[in-house]
């Protein structure tokens, strides 16, 4: 009986209690840029093709990937952050070679024909990036 009474007396307060719940700090992006497309190939550039921004490091090895859904309008803003990495707790400190590539069929294999990509380096992660699809696949 004291039970139930206890929580009818909870159900009647008119205090609503919320659970505390601690907001994920956002991350910083670690890269950031633009990624632009070529007049010479943007007629064959698929409207629902993904586009992967890619980072690199010295060793060819990838660092961080970050995967943008169409619709696109270009040029296109990103930013590359730690929770981009391949492996957490990665640093994108150093020397990177940063591409993007516009992917046809949306996966992360290789690219395919019909794929266009485009490349920059970074010789220390820069506030900006300029990346340029230039290249069609074939």
């Amino acid at each position: 009986m004291a039970l139930f009474s206890l929580a009818l007396l909870a159900s009647c307060s008119k205090e609503k209690i919320e659970p505390h719940i601690e907001p994920k700090p956002r991350a910083q992006p670690l890269l950031a840029g633009v990624v632009e497309i070529d007049a010479s190939v943007k007629s064959q550039a698929d409207p629902l093709a993904v586009l992967f921004i890619i980072a690199r490091n010295e060793k060819g090895q990838i660092a961080a990937v970050k995967k943008l859904f169409p619709p696109f309008q270009y040029p296109v803003a990103f930013s590359l952050t730690s929770e981009d990495a391949m492996i957490a707790g990665t640093s994108l400190d150093g020397p990177l070679q940063v591409s993007a590539r516009l992917d046809k069929d949306g996966s992360a294999n290789p690219a395919q024909p019909g794929d266009i990509v485009g490349r920059a380096t970074s010789s220390h992660p820069p506030s900006s990036i300029r990346i340029l699809l230039n290249d069609l696949v074939k």
